[in-house]
């Protein structure tokens, strides 16, 4: 039986034991510790879309929030489904180019490039870190 691809990431993830909760690289990066009161973490994510079975969207909107900025792996599966959602939902979405992952570098181009901007901004964390400061 042949699987398909999110099957794999996902068996994949399991192996070699990704995105766990307190590991190497699930912690915030120094540069966003700064705007912490400001960031928002839901636990439970267990597919691709952070939308789907978790409270996300009930979370948004009670804290009246509007914009979503999204970073991690895999860009044209997590990344580009939850984004989709978000748009879909009313948010305005970021990408942020230099913090999220893909299976290859034109992958990762090919989407920065040409499908994220269909429905969302794409800039980078400095980017980001300047519109954060002078908010």
């Amino acid at each position: 039986m042949l699987l398909t691809v999110p099957h794999q990431l996902r068996k994949r993830y399991k192996e070699v034991g990704a995105f766990q909760a307190g590991t190497k690289g699930s912690q915030m990066i120094d540069e966003l510790l700064p705007f912490s009161s400001r960031i928002l973490e839901v636990p439970g994510k267990r597919g691709f879309n952070a939308f789907i079975n978790t409270n996300l969207d009930m979370i948004l909107h009670e804290k009246e929030i509007t914009h979503v900025v999204l970073a991690g792996a895999v860009t044209s599966v997590c990344i580009d489904s939850t984004g989709r959602s978000a748009h879909e939902k009313g948010y305005q979405v970021v990408v942020l180019s230099d913090c999220t992952s893909a299976r290859t570098v034109f992958e990762q181009e090919f989407y920065h490039t040409h499908v994220f901007p269909l429905y969302a901004d794409t800039i980078n964390h400095t980017e980001l870190l300047q519109r954060l400061r002078v908010q």
